[in-house]
């Protein structure tokens, strides 16, 4: 059975601390630069590239994964498509601003 599921920042937080999970942002280079991004992220994908499929689809699906984007309107898209390939374990972060309000201490700039 596939764990696909969306988490508040609470619970994405908890997740995260358990350094299970390959971390993913989903945002375009110029929203990380300017709203920074969390400490340990693994891979930045941007999800407007014309590749987007095709990197989704080289991750290996038997891995655990933390997604997250600004608002999680683009990560939902992104969870449904992880979900119908039969990704095992894909936890998506709704409400970007407030993990950013509430655990600024985890975030990085470049």
């Amino acid at each position: 059975m596939n764990k696909i599921w969306r988490l508040m920042p609470n619970e994405f937080y908890e997740y995260l601390n358990s350094w299970k999970y390959i971390l993913i942002d989903f945002r375009t280079p110029e929203e990380k630069i300017y709203y920074w991004y969390i400490e340990n992220t693994d891979l930045f994908i941007d999800v407007y590239r014309k590749d987007i499929v095709e990197k989704i689809l080289s991750l290996d699906k038997n891995k655990s994964y933390l997604i997250y984007c600004f608002h999680w309107n683009r990560t939902q898209w992104v969870l449904d498509f992880m979900e119908k390939n039969w990704f095992k374990e894909v936890y998506d972060l709704i409400w970007w601003i407030e993990y950013r309000e509430n655990y600024n201490h985890k975030l990085l700039k470049d």
